[in-house]
């Protein structure tokens, strides 16, 4: 018996030890929140300081972030202020005016830019709740474009496919429809969508084409005519603008009765509103005659009434034997071989055959260019998307290889770090290394200056970026700094110093919300060494910039201390 009282009298007290254990394990982590979240509260005291609502937006959603786990309310009391800070101002709005269905969007700008990166990161955060994201657009449409509005729901159907969240893409891709169909913004969307899952892709293009089948009148001719090619890259995702390295699965039988049944349609109404106007769309129509035979049948006497108003004396009238993917595959295959038997091929054709991975070709049609700047800047292209993709598939001394031959600034961010991706996913520090220093040197001398508007065509030189938005030496280093960290915190660090200094040196305009580096960056270093970010951050001679970085630090600390919570619950 007195055993057994003794055994009960250990238990009791090893319980009553536990208990007192796990009380202050729970003690020492509420105190860790409040003191997280002291440090917040105290960093945003520095934001009215900053110049500029995009400053001042896109700080309170880097705090937000870092606010999500430990007090909700106040971070979404902070990207409500955040957003509304982006708005446009009463004057813009009136210059805007009525914005028709179908027109088309709005050159960029560089305050459209910068409201829409610091929206971007606004959004970012606030689509962990969507019932509040969803309301923060809805409560802005009257202060923002059309252009803007579309362009939001366009990011975070983006973001949510990145993240493997098809439902919550489709949502935002439904909103992005339903404010202009006719807009090709979301066409990549769905296509991506279309990869993962082709009945919800195809759902989505059946809304699509409701949507335009009801516009009414003034808005259907402008509307109509800009939505073909949306309704073609849909429909035919590898035949027109097609991209090699990834095969889209073509729509189901559903979209293709629709597609056939809505392009008769349009072609009536504009037979009908203008007699004589369809025999310059007599392509656009034939596009309809092959799915038609498979899919749609019962409609070949209207298709075949509408045909014959296309055609043009002296003209083949023949009808389409092939699928619109064999037709396009045939035609480069012509293009191809005119361009080789040509003295002068075009930048536009052999931008073509980089795009399609066709390296080989296009080195050869460039081979036939005149000593010059149009040479050079086309060479780089194709030895910076030919190292991009040697890169991606592992080969990666190859890469670099290439990679040492680039000259440009926008070459080398492209290429370099995909390379010490490469070697820090086989574990290769000495690789990896050697890949950041050969960077960084070839950024010292690289060429910063833009491509001539007479040597490649594009965006006009007055709607391009300028130093005061973007600087690539230093969105450079940051992405290599990011890259080699996970297996060489040491020489990260060194780069993370050249970060610092380049952007204190920097032209970029901080008012506008934009820092010139990811903030992510600070994150990842304070996870490896925590005092060396908050020194590295507190650097920064530009306040925007230390609230950024402090903020991502803070981002880390609170998913530590969350982790830590959910264990002790």
């Amino acid at each position: 018996m007195k055993r057994i009282k003794t055994v009960i009298c250990v238990i009791c007290v090893l319980a009553s030890l536990g208990y007192s254990q796990s009380s202050s394990n729970n003690y020492d982590l509420e105190l860790r929140k409040a003191v997280l979240l002291s440090d917040l509260k105290t960093l945003a005291l520095e934001v009215p300081k900053l110049d500029g609502p995009l400053a001042r937006a896109f700080a309170k959603a880097e705090i937000a972030d870092a606010a999500w786990t430990l007090d909700r309310n106040w971070a979404l009391k902070l990207l409500k202020e955040a957003y509304e800070l982006t708005y446009l101002t009463e004057e813009e709005m009136r210059k805007v005016g009525t914005e028709l269905m179908g027109s088309a969007p709005a050159p960029p700008s560089a305050i459209g830019r910068a409201r829409m990166e610091v929206r971007k990161r606004i959004l970012s955060v606030a689509r962990r709740d969507r019932v509040f994201a969803d309301r923060l657009l809805k409560d802005s449409s009257v202060r923002v474009t059309k252009d803007d509005r579309q362009m939001m729901y366009a990011q975070i159907a983006r973001m949510a496919l990145e993240e493997g969240d098809n439902k919550a893409a489709v949502h935002s891709i439904e909103q992005n429809i339903s404010i202009d169909p006719t807009r090709m913004i979301y066409v990549e969307l769905i296509n991506d969508l279309a990869i993962k899952d082709r009945d919800a892709a195809d759902k989505l293009i059946l809304e699509c084409i409701a949507n335009l089948s009801s516009i009414r009148p003034p808005e259907k001719k402008i509307a109509l005519a800009r939505a073909t090619p949306t309704l073609m890259w849909l429909v035919f995702p590898n035949s027109f603008f097609s991209h090699t390295d990834k095969k889209i699965p073509s729509p189901g039988a559903d979209v293709m009765r629709a597609y056939v049944r809505y392009v008769i349609e349009y072609f009536s109404a504009m037979n009908r509103d203008e007699p004589g106007s369809l025999k310059s769309a007599r392509g656009i129509l034939l596009t309809a005659w092959f799915p038609l035979n498979q899919y749609a049948p019962e409609l070949k006497d209207e298709f075949m009434q509408l045909e014959s108003l296309t055609r043009t004396a002296g003209k083949d009238a023949s009808l389409p034997t092939k699928s619109n993917e064999e037709l396009e595959e045939e035609r480069v295959r012509k293009q191809k071989s005119d361009a080789l038997n040509a003295d002068q091929p075009s930048d536009h054709f052999i931008d073509s055959m980089i795009s399609r991975g066709e390296f080989e070709t296009a080195r050869k049609l460039i081979d036939k260019l005149p000593e010059g700047e149009r040479k050079a800047v086309l060479t780089e292209q194709v030895n910076a998307k030919e190292a991009v993709s040697l890169a991606q598939k592992g080969d990666l001394l190859t890469s670099q290889n290439l990679a040492e031959q680039l000259t440009r600034v926008g070459s080398i961010l492209q290429v370099y770090p995909l390379i010490v991706q490469g070697y820090v996913a086989k574990k290769d520090q000495t690789g990896a290394s050697a890949a950041v220093h050969q960077a960084m040197q070839r950024l010292k001398a690289a060429n910063t200056q833009p491509v001539s508007s007479s040597i490649r065509a594009g965006m006009p030189v007055e709607f391009r970026p300028t130093a005061n938005e973007i600087d690539g030496v230093l969105s450079a280093m940051t992405k290599l700094a990011k890259a080699v960290l996970p297996i060489h915190s040491l020489l990260a660090s060194e780069v993370i110093d050249d970060v610092v200094a380049r952007a204190n040196a920097s032209q970029i305009d901080t008012s506008q919300g934009r820092t010139g580096f990811d903030s992510d960056l600070f994150k990842s270093l304070a996870s490896k060494d925590e005092i060396r970010a908050r020194s590295a951050a507190e650097s920064f001679k530009d306040r925007l910039r230390r609230i950024v970085a402090l903020a991502a630090i803070y981002q880390w600390k609170a998913k530590v201390l969350e982790r830590a919570l959910l264990k002790a619950a």
